[in-house]
C-alpha cells in the first residue's frame, strides 16, 4: 500500500514527479505501464505525459521538448514491444490465465472486444485508453500478429499518443505557467474521458 500511495502522489502532484526521480522515473513509468501490469493499477499514462509537457513548458523539467518527445516515444515503444513478447511467450495460456490481484480475465475480454470493434486502429486508439493500452500488445503477441506489422502500429501509436499529449501540455504550460497549480483537475478530466469508451463497450455488451 505504501508503494501504491507513493505512486499515486507522483501521478497526482507534478512536483512529486521531479522530487522522486525526474525524467528517469517518468520514462520508467511509461515503459512499465505497458511492459508490465502497472497500467492495470495506475491508469494515468495520459495525464503523466501531459504533465511532463506541462513541466517542460514551465521549466520545472529541465529538458527540451524535442528531446522529451523522443525519450518518451522510445519508452512507450519499448514498453509495447515487451508486452508483445510477453504475449507471444504466453500464447493461448494468456486467455486461460486465472484471475489475480491485478490481472483479470474481464480486462482481456474488454480489450479483445475493443480490438474486434476497431481492428488495427485499436493499436493506435488504444494508446489513449487505460487498461486497453496495457493489454493490446500482449493480445497481439498471443494472437500471432506479425512482428513487422506490430512494429509499424507500435511506432505509429507511440508517435500519436506522445506527440499529441506532451506538446499540448507544453504549450499550455508555456502560455499559462500558473496552470500547474490546478493539475489535479486535469487528472480527473483525463480519467473521465479515458473511461468513456470502455463504459460504452461494456454497456453495449450487456445489451447484447
Amino acid at each position: 500500500m505504501l508503494i501504491l500511495d507513493s505512486l499515486f502522489q507522483i501521478f497526482s502532484d507534478p512536483y512529486h514527479l521531479i522530487q522522486y526521480g525526474g525524467i528517469f522515473l517518468l520514462l520508467l513509468i511509461i515503459f512499465l505501464e505497458t511492459g508490465v501490469f502497472l497500467g492495470l493499477v495506475l491508469p494515468g499514462g495520459d495525464y503523466l505525459i501531459f504533465t511532463a509537457g506541462l513541466l517542460c513548458g514551465t521549466h520545472y523539467l529541465d529538458v527540451s521538448l524535442p528531446l522529451l518527445l523522443v525519450l518518451m516515444m522510445t519508452a512507450a515503444i519499448l514498453g509495447d514491444f515487451t508486452g508483445f513478447l510477453k504475449g507471444k511467450w504466453l500464447g493461448p495460456k494468456l486467455f486461460n490465465k486465472p484471475d489475480a490481484r491485478i490481472f483479470k480475465q474481464s480486462y482481456l475480454e474488454k480489450t479483445n472486444a475493443f480490438y474486434e470493434k476497431y481492428g488495427v486502429w485499436a493499436f493506435v486508439a488504444g494508446r489513449f485508453l487505460p487498461v486497453i493500452r496495457t493489454l493490446i500488445p500482449m493480445l497481439a503477441g498471443a494472437s500471432g500478429l506479425s512482428p513487422v506489422k506490430f512494429s509499424y502500429l507500435n511506432v505509429i501509436g507511440a508517435i500519436a499518443w506522445i506527440g499529441l499529449l506532451a506538446p499540448l501540455g507544453y504549450y499550455l504550460g508555456h502560455a499559462f505557467p500558473e496552470i500547474i497549480n490546478y493539475s489535479v483537475y486535469f487528472l480527473i478530466g483525463f480519467v473521465l474521458i479515458a473511461s468513456a469508451p470502455m463504459l460504452k463497450i461494456m454497456i453495449s455488451k450487456k445489451k447484447n
